[in-house]
C-alpha cells in the first residue's frame, strides 16, 4: 500500500492528536484514567484558513465531527477550522 498525502481545501485543517501524558506531571506515577485533552498539532491547512499554520499546537472541540484519515502513514483528523478554539504556546 502506498502512502497518501492529504491536502485540505477551503476552511479545513488536518490535525494529529497529541498523546495524553502517560505520567502525572513531575512524578513517575502512571496515569490510569483515560483522559482526552483534545490537543493536536496542525499537519496541513486549507487555502482559506487564516491565523493557523503547519506546526501550531491547538485545542479543538470535543464535539468536532472530524474525518479520520491516513496521511503519510499516520492517523490524522480532518476538521473544520471553526472547531479549533485556541493556539497553545509553551512558556
Amino acid at each position: 500500500m502506498t502512502k497518501q498525502k492529504v491536502v485540505p481545501i477551503g476552511r479545513k485543517v488536518l490535525i494529529k492528536n497529541k498523546k495524553a501524558a502517560q505520567f502525572y506531571s513531575g512524578t513517575q506515577i502512571i496515569r490510569t484514567e483515560a483522559v482526552e485533552d483534545f490537543v493536536a498539532d496542525i499537519v496541513a491547512v486549507g487555502d482559506l484558513v487564516d491565523n493557523l499554520s503547519i506546526g501550531d499546537t491547538v485545542k479543538y472541540s470535543e464535539h468536532s465531527m472530524g474525518i479520520e484519515m491516513m496521511h503519510e502513514g499516520e492517523k490524522v483528523l480532518l476538521v473544520n477550522c471553526d472547531m479549533i478554539f485556541a493556539k497553545i504556546f509553551d512558556v
